[in-house]
This record gives C-alpha cells, structure tokens and sequence, in this order.
C-alpha cells in the first residue's frame, strides 16, 4: 500500500467515526471511497423490516443520485429475484463479488440485472453486508461498468477492512446510543497536561476532536496544509499516535473517563 491510499483510507475512517446521523453519509464518503476502490456506482440500502418479519431493504442513499432510480427498481420488483440474498441472513459481516456468484452469461441475462441495472450498464458489483451484534443493519454495494471490469481480490481487501469500522458506525447511528457527539471540551486540558502539549498542539488537538478537516484546520490557522502536516506528525509522536483516528480514540478515552459517573456508559 503507498502513503497517498493509507492516507486517504486514514481519513475515510476518520470521518465515518465522525457520522451522526445517516444525513452525514454524504457524497464526499463515496468520492473518498472511490479514490480507494475504484467504482461507478454505490448504494447503501437499509433494513427496513422488523422482528420476526421477512427480511426487507429501503432508504437507499446512492452515488451518483441519479442511480436512486436502479435501487428503486430493486426495491420495488428486484428483491424477489435477486440470487445473492442468502446473504443477508449471516449473522457477521460477509462480502461477495457477483463475478464469482454466477458467470457472465447468467448475471447479465438475469431477471435482475435485467429489470434494474441493465440501463447503467453495470458490469460487477461487489457487496458488503453491514452487521453489528449478529443484526443486519443494511447493504453496501459498489457497482462497476463493462468499461471498468470486474472487482479484484485488492478491492474486497480494502472493503473488508473498511468494513468492521462501517459495521461499527452505522450502528452507533441507528441505535441512536447516548454517546457524546464530540469530546467533551473538559477532557482535552487533562490529554494536554499530561502530554505537555504546546499552545499550537493543543489547538490542534481541539479542532481535531471537532471532526475539522485538515483543509479546515490549516485555512483557520492561517498556514499551508504542508507546514499543517509537520504540525500533526509532531502531535502524533507527541501523543503516541500515528493517525488521525488514533487521536480521536484517545480523546474519546479522556472523555469516557471524564462521563464515567454521568450514566453515560
């Protein structure tokens, strides 16, 4: 892996640990993601049915907006037909590529491919079913043409890396737990006391634990994301760290800590 995808994959962590709220799932994610895994199309369909019920997906949130109109279709008339649902029955994470389900003759002359994907000539996909505590929470899908080919192995291994933080995020949204959305600000002089940071490392400290981006940061400090990046890789070894998410984590520690007698366990 170079430094620039590191890089990249780095700060998609750190912003999915960053959601609220599914309205957070923005295009920039998949724009990010992307430059990781090179893809046309994305969806993230959600469960929709309850306890007990037959198994059923809605809410789609798609990359580009235009592909709404596919996942309407499967939702609408596709789900009956479609051969990888099995696999939204399995109680952890799974990932599959439709390559390697049927080959190219059946999966492009399916009733599914047909009904639903044939007009955005979709070639591949590659699906990774999002699980949290042995429940499904919902589907994310990567679409590719004929002109992009098919998934390699490195994609599905990024995927399936990417994938238990997703399974992690998604879930602190919908079960909507009582976690602080941020640091609590007090938290952070007892991480800067310790650590000894200085005034500029524990200006960064705050804006980091704010979810600020690094163009965000260097525009605020008034300083080039080059002379921003020396900054950060002093606060890393500093702290102890080597990325952004570390940094969080160990805020979010201070934090626990700070919230243990408040119930918010």
């Amino acid at each position: 892996m170079d430094k620039n995808t590191f890089l990249v994959i780095n700060d998609l962590i750190f912003e999915m640990y960053g959601w609220q709220s599914l309205a957070d799932i923005k295009e920039d994610f998949f724009q990010r993601l992307k430059i990781i895994i090179p893809f046309h199309y994305a969806s993230i369909l959600l469960k929709t049915s309850g306890a007990g019920q037959p198994l059923t997906l809605g809410h789609p949130i798609c990359f580009p907006q235009s592909f709404l109109r596919a996942e309407n279709a499967y939702l609408s008339e596709g789900q009956d037909s479609d051969y990888t649902l099995w696999n939204l029955y399995a109680r952890e994470s799974k990932l599959l590529r439709a390559s390697d389900i049927l080959d190219d003759e059946k999966r492009l002359n399916s009733p599914l491919y047909v009904n639903c994907y044939r007009s955005f000539d979709v070639y591949d996909d590659m699906q990774l079913t999002i699980v949290a505590h042995e429940e499904l929470l919902g589907l994310l899908t990567l679409y590719r043409t004929r002109a992009d080919g098919a998934f390699t192995a490195e994609d599905m291994f990024f995927l399936r890396a990417l994938g238990m933080h997703l399974n992690l995020a998604m879930h602190r949204i919908l079960a909507k737990k009582e976690t602080p959305p941020h640091p609590p600000a007090e938290a952070l002089p007892d991480i800067a006391r310790t650590y000894r940071l200085t005034a500029r490392e524990k200006e960064l400290l705050s804006r980091l634990s704010r979810f600020e981006t690094n163009e965000e940061i260097a525009d605020a400090l008034g300083i080039r994301e080059s002379t921003l990046q020396k900054h950060l890789q002093n606060l890393f070894r500093k702290l102890g760290v080597t990325s952004k998410w570390d940094v969080l984590r160990l805020c979010y520690k201070s934090a626990w800590n700070s919230c243990a007698g408040t119930g918010l366990e």
